[in-house]
């Protein structure tokens, strides 16, 4: 008999999401997939053959199996989730699989253990059992099998049936996963504080300040993702280039970075020099973090922990520790820095962008071709192949792509396009391969640089479960802002807008077109922030929705012409402009003496009216998706805040 074994491996969102910093998230969604690839190998190895997703030519997996011709990648590319089809024993292959899994979890564990705590552990109390219970019992590796193509929903009914229960974790907690002691053991509340920052000061003595914040103190589990790879020999058996691992810091300041190359190179020079004399060894990286500006000069500065590019971080001891000066040192490094910010026109940006996308119905997929299993694999090898490349194209950076899943961090202006383009290669995978149509879910949050990286990625995770794939039937994108008082917008449309009128759109294009309208560069021409506000705040009422919240929507009053509103509104703007003109303020136009011209007031006008209407997913394909009798004014205030660059508040 053939048998067809459907594995899944777990807890990943309580090992994933929870990290404090980008490297967190990048150092645990890459060391599950080199877990997971160690248990398709000890799938194969006991007689399997792996039919979902096809690895063969996973760099990953080829690295995990022997091929060490090459430095071990550096993104994560194996799923969680495979299947496994065997004319052997399912229940032997199952155990080989798991059996390999935790080997290979054993080795990085005990490495990490020898190299960073070993030295330590008397300092504490009970560390080494704190460390074995957490390490020991933290993976589950859920399986099911049945005959060949008849799992169906086997693996889903498994999952209910709860069986692994993680042991209670006492004492004080981890600073990033939440539910699990921290490993001094020490309990402040007990008298034991002291004791406490003794054994985390030698230990951060070891890594580094920068790498241990004065006030992160760390379970097994975290411990682990963050370090082990630093020591990538001992633990994958290759060396990992973590100083290429940029922050989401980093990844936002991008745009103004090429600014500081192009024009500010003179003053960034004069900045680092200074710096460089009273800051620690890891505050300027051996690698630049994103590959567009290796040989920049000065190549310090692009080599620079992107807290030190942001004045209202310099100012702060822990934000941005150096090893000697006083406040006056710290004033003069600030004044250089402000002499960057001169000569490019602005700070960097405070915002920075998760992408993170996932394919719609993937089983119902499989099910249209008849149970092809190899082709959808060969699809979903081939959207995997594209994403890091998307992404970088985008200026961004991939954290994972593998399956149907993928992870990135992009800058503001950069993230619409990309997860624009991921969608459009998804559908491409499939088609190339002469599968019905598939499509692509994803969401985009973008998020201040003092957001913890963990709330983030849980706030996308939630809008694309729950929004773009539950509340608008899949196929489409949905964004949030979120500031630090809270989400400013969520906007949510199908990829296609389709209108009653017949016109097909594509929304990134549609809402990029009213971005360019807001660009401070033309002085906000057509569309500015007073007139949006007035607008968002005349359509709530209008829409009986004077509690407006984001991502609501509200019905139109019964004959309400939009497009005549919206042109009013523009035309008042033109006038209130001229008035300001008239009495020596400062106008918001366009045109070349500041008003909007006629044809940006018809352009403004078609745009807004295009992006205020819902737009979800019928239960019939290739059918109207936009509500014209309703509108919310979401799109708007993203639009706003894209034009912006990211950069329309202070942190200081």
């Amino acid at each position: 008999m053939t048998w067809e074994l459907d594995l899944s491996i777990g807890p990943v969102q309580s090992f994933v999401a929870q990290s404090r910093r980008t490297r967190d998230l990048w150092g645990s969604s890459y060391l599950l997939s080199y877990l997971a690839a160690h248990a398709m190998r000890g799938a194969v190895t006991a007689g399997g053959t792996i039919v979902r997703p096809r690895v063969d030519d996973d760099p990953l997996f080829r690295w995990v199996c022997g091929d060490r011709s090459a430095p071990p990648p550096r993104i994560g590319s194996v799923p969680n989730h495979f299947v496994v089809r065997s004319d052997t024993d399912a229940g032997a292959v199952a155990a080989a699989a798991t059996a390999a899994f935790q080997d290979a979890w054993r080795q990085v564990c005990q490495a990490v253990w020898r190299y960073y705590l070993q030295h330590v552990c008397h300092l504490g109390a009970e560390t080494e059992q704190i460390w074995r219970r957490q390490v020991e019992g933290f993976w589950e590796i859920v399986w099911v099998a049945a005959e060949s193509e008849n799992t169906g929903g086997l693996l889903a009914r498994r999952k209910h049936w709860r069986t692994h229960r993680l042991p209670d974790e006492p004492g004080d907690k981890c600073t990033v996963m939440s539910d699990f002691q921290e490993l001094s053991g020490h309990v402040r509340a007990a008298r034991g504080s002291e004791a406490q920052k003794r054994f985390w000061d030698e230990v951060r003595a070891r890594v580094g300040v920068l790498e241990l914040k004065e006030e992160e103190r760390l379970c097994a589990l975290a411990f682990v993702k963050r370090f082990f790879p630093k020591i990538g020999r001992e633990t994958i058996g290759g060396a990992l280039d973590v100083d290429h691992w940029p922050s989401t810091m980093y990844v936002g300041a991008a745009p103004w970075l090429r600014e500081v190359r192009d024009r500010a190179a003179a003053e960034a020079k004069e900045y680092v020099e200074a710096l460089n004399v009273v800051a620690f060894k890891e505050t300027i990286r051996s690698h630049v973090p994103l590959a567009e500006f290796d040989g920049a000069e000065p190549g310090k500065f692009f080599r620079l922990d992107a807290n030190y590019y942001h004045h209202g971080f310099l100012t702060s001891e822990r934000r941005a520790p150096l090893k000697g000066g006083d406040d006056s040192t710290r004033d003069r490094l600030g004044e250089l820095l402000r002499r960057v910010y001169q000569s490019t026109g602005s700070p960097p940006p405070v915002y920075y962008a998760f992408l993170l996308a996932d394919g719609d119905r993937l089983g119902e997929q499989v099910a249209k071709t008849g149970g092809d299993v190899g082709k959808v694999s060969e699809a979903l090898s081939a959207f995997g192949g594209r994403v890091g490349d998307i992404v970088r194209r985008h200026q961004g950076v991939t954290v994972y792509a593998g399956g149907d899943d993928a992870l990135a961090m992009l800058p503001v202006p950069e993230a619409l396009d990309c997860a624009d383009r991921l969608a459009e290669a998804y559908t491409e995978a499939f088609t190339g391969q002469g599968l019905p149509t598939a499509t692509l879910s994803a969401a985009v949050v973008f998020a201040h640089v003092r957001m913890p990286v963990g709330r983030a990625l849980a706030h996308a995770r939630d809008l694309l479960e729950n929004v773009a794939k539950e509340g608008n039937n899949r196929d489409s994108l949905v964004v949030a802002v979120l500031k630090p008082g809270g989400t400013h917008c969520q906007w949510v449309t199908t990829w296609t807008r389709r209108y009653p009128d017949g016109r097909k759109e594509r929304a990134v294009k549609r809402l990029n077109g009213l971005v360019e309208m807001m660009r401070d560069k033309d002085g906000g021409r057509g569309f500015s922030a007073s007139l949006l506000h007035h607008t968002h705040e005349t359509l709530t009422l209008l829409c009986g929705q004077p509690d407006w919240s984001p991502g609501r929507v509200g019905e139109l009053p019964a004959g309400l012409d939009l497009a005549a509103y919206i042109r009013a509104e523009v035309l008042d703007s033109r006038e209130s402009s001229g008035r300001a003109r008239s009495e020596g303020s400062p106008a918001h136009g366009g045109g070349a003496d500041g008003e909007p011209a006629g044809t940006d007031i018809e352009r403004v006008t078609e745009l807004v009216v295009d992006l205020l209407p819902p737009s979800v997913n019928p239960a019939e394909e290739n059918t109207t998706t936009v509500d014209a009798g309703r509108v919310g004014i979401d799109g708007l205030l993203l639009a706003r805040f894209i034009a912006d660059g990211g950069r329309e508040e202070d942190h200081g």
